[in-house]
C-alpha cells in the first residue's frame, strides 16, 4: 500500500493496488453494495415449508449444496489466511457461527492495529524493548561504574528498586528451534543426556529405576560416584587473603553465542584455572519445563556471558571443567542451578562451594547475594531486572550488564567467607568442611520432570483452603487435567494457560453459558478462548453430577489428625510451609476495578488506611488531614499506664463496697421492723452476760460487755416473735394512728393472734371458757412498757448457766429449748 505520509491532513485518498479499483473508496462502496445485494437475495430465499417443499426437488438439494460447499470453501479460506484453528466444514451450524465470531474479531483487531499505523498512533510491532522501563532503570548508574572495586557512589534518588517485568514484543519462542525437540510427556521420566564422562571413577552408565509394578520411574545419577568418594582438597581448606577483584571496567567480557567462541573459550582461557564463579538466568513463563537463557561464568581475570539458546546443544562439553574435582565452582543458592544444568545442557557440577549454604553457617542477616556483596564488597547491586525476559534477543547493555554483576565479585566473596568460617571455627575447618558437604549433596541432586497423577487436583484443592461439593470438585478436576493436557502439547506453563485464581473461579461459578466462562478471567488468557467450547462442556457435565455434600471432610480430618501426630502445633489454616499461592486476585465478576475488588475481598476498611503511628508528611487530600489531625489528638497510654491509672479506682471501689457491707451490719439490728413477709416465728439471739455473782445484777447489758469478769459466760436467749414485737419501740405517731385505724387494727391483730400462737387464747381460755374478742382500741398504750419487765421475769425464773464451749450439751439443748416456741408453751409460760 502506498500512502502519502507528508501531509496526514490530506484528502487525498491512498493508492491501493487492488484490481479493477484505483482507491480504497471505491473498493468499499463496491464491497457495501455487494454486500447489500447478498442480504436482499438471502431473504428472498424460501425459508420454512416453502423450503421443505423445495427441497423435496432434487435439482434444487443439488444446487444448495453446490453453492453451500462453495461459500464454506471462502470461509476456510479466508479463516486459514487469519491463522485460526479450526476447520469450518466440520462443525455444527452453532460451532460455525462462533468460529466466524472469532474469525472477524481477529481481523477487526488487525484492521484496527493498521489503521493506528496508518494514522501514526501505533507503531509497527517489531521485536523491541519497552523503553519506558529500560531507561528509567539501570542497574548501576555511570559513577558506580568509574571508580574503584569497593566503591558506592550509587545515586539511588528517583530511582525505584522493585523488580520490574522487562518485556519485548513479538518474540519468536526459541523452543522451536531446538535440535533436541522439548519431552514433556507426563508417561516418561526425563532421561540424562550425557553423551561421554570427563573425570569418571566409574564408566559412563545411564541406570534407570524401576517402580514397583516394573515401569522405569527414573534414573540414576552419572557422578554419583564420583560425588560420594569426593575430598575437599587441603589447598582449599587453608587460610588465604581476600584477593579484590578488579574493577569493572578494567575486567574483559567476553560474549558467547557461536561454537568458534566456544571452542576457543575451552582451549585456552580454561585451561590450568583452579577457581569459577558460576549463575544461570531461567525463563519459565513461556514454556511448561522452562530452559536456560544465559551462563555466566567469571574468573579472577575475564567475565564470559554465554548464550544458551544458540549452544543448548554444545555446551555439554563444559563438563571438562565443572566435573574436574581440582576446580572450584562457586555458585549462590544453586539448588536449581544444578537441575537446569542437567536438564538442558547435560552438565553436572562436582566441586562445589554454595555461599547460601555457607551464609547459614555464619548466621548472616541476610542470605540474597545483594545482601553478600553488600555485606563484603560495600556495593550494592540492583535487582530491577531480576523478572526480565531472558528471550530477548539481541541482549541490551543494561541486562548484560546486570548478568555480569552476579559473577563479577562472587570470587571475591567466596574468599571473605572462607575467612569468617575459619575464624568462627577457632581456625579449625570443621564449618568450611561442612558447608563443602552441603554443596556436594545439592550437586546429588537429579532433575525430575513434573508429572501428575488421577488426584493431582486434590492436593492442589486442600492448598486453597476452600470448600466445593463434588459439582465443583469434578469442574475442578476435569479443567485440571486439560489444563495440563494443553501446557505439554503447546509448551506453556500453567500460568499461561489458565492461573489458579481463574480456574478457581470457574470451578466454584460454574458458569451456564460459555460468555460467563470468560467473565470469570481477566484478562481472557488466549488458550481459554480457543478451547472455550471444551471448557463449558466440562461444565456442563460437572453441572449434570447429582448434588452431595463434599467427599473430601473425611479426607481432610484424616490429613490433620495425621500431621497433628507429627507435629503438635499443626494448624490446618497455617499455608506457611507451602509455596506461595494466591487464589484473591479479581476476575471481570467483580464488576468494579481491580485494586477496589482486591480490597473489597480481603476487607481492607478505610479506617486502616492510618494509624497512630503513621506521620505521613506534604498531604494535599483534606480527608487524609483530617484524619491526620484527629489521631494527633490521640494520646497513646501504654499497658503498663494504664494498670497504674487503675489502681486509684479499684481501691475507691474496694472502699465503697466495704462501706456498704458496714451499713448492712448496722441494719441487722436485735429488733428488726415488722414485715407482713416475715415468717410467723423469727428467731433472735441476744448475748447477755451471766454474772454469777449477782454485783451487777441477774444479767448485764450488751454495752457493759467489758465489765464481766473472766470466768464469766455468754448466755445466748431466743426470743419469739410475738416478744420481739413488744420490745420493738414504737414512736406516738404510731400509735395515734393504730388506734384511729381500729377496723384495720382489729382485723390486723386476729391474724396476728392465729398466727403468733395460742398463748392469749390460752390465758382467755381459762378464765372463761370461751376465746374471747380483746378490743385493742380501749388499750392505753402510753403504759406499754415493752415487755422488759415480763422478759426480765422469765429470765429470773430460769438460771441456766453456761460451762464453756463444747461441755454439757445436753444442758444448753435443754435451755435452747425452753426458748423455742412451738406448738405447745415452754415451762415458764407453764407456771405462770
Amino acid at each position: 500500500m502506498e500512502v502519502d505520509a507528508e501531509d496526514p491532513k490530506t484528502e487525498a485518498a491512498p493508492v491501493i493496488n487492488i484490481a479493477g479499483f484505483s482507491t480504497i473508496d471505491e473498493f468499499a462502496k463496491a464491497a457495501n453494495l455487494a454486500v447489500v445485494e447478498g442480504s436482499k437475495c438471502t431473504n428472498a430465499f424460501p425459508s420454512g415449508p416453502t423450503r421443505s417443499l423445495y427441497a423435496a426437488c432434487p435439482a434444487f438439494s443439488k444446487v444448495v449444496d453446490f453453492q453451500s460447499n462453495k461459500i464454506l470453501n471462502a470461509m476456510q479460506y479466508v479463516i486459514k489466511k487469519n491463522h485460526v484453528r479450526g476447520n469450518i466444514q466440520r462443525r455444527d451450524n452453532d460451532e460455525k457461527f462462533e468460529l466466524l465470531l472469532e474469525c472477524n474479531d481477529i481481523m477487526l483487531e488487525r484492521i484496527n492495529t493498521n489503521l493506528d499505523e496508518l494514522a501514526g498512533i501505533q507503531k509497527k510491532p517489531v521485536t523491541e524493548l519497552l523503553q519506558s522501563d529500560l531507561h528509567s532503570v539501570s542497574p548501576l548508574t555511570s559513577a558506580a561504574v568509574s571508580g574503584s572495586w569497593n566503591e558506592n557512589k550509587r545515586s539511588s534518588a528517583g530511582r525505584s528498586k522493585e523488580p520490574r517485568l522487562l518485556a519485548a514484543r513479538n518474540i519468536q519462542r526459541p523452543q522451536v528451534t531446538f535440535k533436541t525437540p522439548v519431552d514433556n510427556s507426563n508417561k516418561t521420566p526425563f532421561e540424562p543426556r550425557i553423551k561421554y564422562k570427563p573425570h569418571s571413577i566409574k564408566p559412563l552408565a545411564v541406570l534407570p529405576e524401576y517402580d514397583a509394578d516394573g515401569a522405569i520411574e527414573g534414573y540414576l545419577h552419572p557422578y554419583e560416584t564420583e560425588l560420594n568418594k569426593f575430598e575437599v582438597p587441603p589447598s582449599l581448606l587453608k587460610q588465604k587473603t581476600p584477593d579484590k577483584p578488579k574493577r569493572l571496567e578494567d575486567t574483559p567480557l567476553v560474549y558467547v553465542d557461536n561454537v568458534q567462541q566456544l571452542k576457543q573459550m575451552m582451549e585456552t582461557d580454561f585451561v590450568g584455572v583452579s577457581e569459577l564463579a558460576v549463575d544461570l538466568e531461567h525463563h519459565s513463563y513461556r514454556t511448561f519445563q522452562g530452559f536456560t537463557c544465559l551462563l555466566q561464568i567469571s574468573t579472577r581475570e575475564k567475565d564470559y556471558i554465554i548464550d544458551t539458546l544458540s549452544l543448548r546443544d554444545e555446551l555439554h562439553v563444559l563438563n571438562e571443567v565443572f566435573t574436574d574435582p581440582k576446580v572450584l565452582k562457586v555458585f549462590h543458592g544453586a539448588d536449581s542451578d544444578v537441575e537446569w544444568l542437567q536438564r538442558d545442557l547435560s552438565i553436572y557440577v562436582v566441586n562445589m562451594f554454595d555461599t547460601h549454604q555457607a551464609a547459614k553457617r555464619l548466621g548472616l542477616a541476610r542470605l540474597s547475594l545483594a545482601f553478600l556483596i553488600k555485606h563484603y564488597c560495600d556495593l550494592e547491586l540492583d535487582k530491577t531486572f531480576q523478572l526480565a525476559d531472558w528471550r530477548i534477543r539481541p541482549l541490551p547493555e543494561e541486562l548484560i550488564l546486570y548478568a555480569r554483576l552476579d559473577t563479577h565479585y562472587l570470587l571475591y566473596v567466596w574468599d571473605s567467607m572462607k575467612m569468617d568460617l575459619l575464624k568462627l571455627a577457632n581456625e579449625r575447618t570443621n564449618l568450611l568442611e561442612s558447608v563443602f558437604q552441603s554443596s556436594t549433596n545439592i550437586c546429588k541432586k537429579r532433575y525430575i520432570k513434573p508429572r501428575i497423577q488421577g488426584d493431582s487436583y486434590m492436593d492442589f484443592y486442600r492448598k486453597t483452603g476452600r470448600v466445593f461439593d463434588n459439582r465443583q470438585l469434578f469442574a475442578l478436576g476435569a479443567i485440571f487435567e486439560w489444563r495440563d493436557k494443553t501446557a505439554r502439547q503447546e509448551d506453556e506453563s500453567y500460568a499461561y494457560v489458565l492461573p489458579n485464581h481463574m480456574m478457581l473461579t470457574i470451578a466454584e461459578a460454574l458458569p451456564r453459558e460459555m460468555q460467563g466462562v470468560l467473565a470469570c478471567c481477566n484478562p481472557i488468557p488466549p488458550l481459554v478462548k480457543q478451547n472455550l467450547q471444551l471448557l463449558h462442556q466440562y461444565i456442563l457435565k460437572a453441572r449434570d453430577q447429582p448434588l452431595i455434600k463434599p467427599p473430601v471432610e473425611e479426607q481432610q480430618t484424616n490429613r490433620t489428625t495425621k500431621n497433628t501426630e507429627i507435629n503438635s502445633i499443626f494448624c490446618p489454616h497455617d499455608l506457611s510451609f507451602h509455596k506461595e499461592f494466591r487464589d484473591d486476585l479479581p476476575t471481570l465478576l467483580n464488576g468494579q476495578d481491580n485494586n477496589e475488588g482486591l480490597s473489597s475481598k480481603l476487607n481492607v476498611s478505610e479506617k486502616s488506611s492510618l494509624s497512630v503511628f503513621d506521620t505521613p508528611e506534604n498531604s494535599d487530600d483534606e480527608t487524609t488531614k483530617e484524619k491526620l489531625n484527629r489521631l494527633k489528638k490521640i494520646k497513646f497510654v501504654s499497658p503498663y499506664a494504664r494498670y497504674l491509672a487503675i489502681l486509684p479506682i479499684a481501691e475507691q471501689q474496694r472502699l465503697e463496697e466495704l462501706k456498704k457491707q458496714q451499713e448492712a451490719n448496722k441494719l441487722k439490728r436485735l429488733c428488726p421492723e415488722r414485715t407482713e413477709s416475715m415468717e410467723d416465728y423469727v428467731v433472735i439471739k441476744e448475748e447477755r452476760i451471766v454474772d454469777p455473782t449477782g454485783e451487777y445484777g441477774d444479767n448485764l447489758p450488751l454495752k457493759d460487755y467489758g465489765k464481766r469478769k473472766p470466768n464469766d459466760a455468754v448466755e445466748s436467749v431466743q426470743q419469739p416473735a410475738s416478744k420481739r414485737m413488744k420490745c420493738e419501740p414504737t414512736s406516738s405517731e404510731q400509735l395515734n394512728s393504730t388506734a384511729e385505724n381500729g377496723e384495720e387494727s382489729k382485723n390486723r391483730k386476729k391474724k396476728k393472734k392465729k398466727k403468733n400462737g395460742p398463748q392469749q387464747s390460752t390465758v382467755d381460755s381459762n378464765k372463761s371458757g370461751n376465746a374471747q374478742q380483746f378490743d385493742y382500741g380501749q388499750v392505753d398504750f402510753k403504759k406499754f412498757k415493752g415487755g422488759s419487765q415480763q422478759a426480765k421475769r422469765n429470765v429470773n425464773e430460769v438460771h441456766t448457766k453456761f460451762h464453756g464451749k463444747n461441755k454439757h450439751h445436753a444442758n444448753n439443748k435443754k435451755f435452747n429449748k425452753l426458748f423455742t416456741f412451738s406448738g405447745s408453751q415452754g415451762k415458764g409460760h407453764k407456771k405462770k
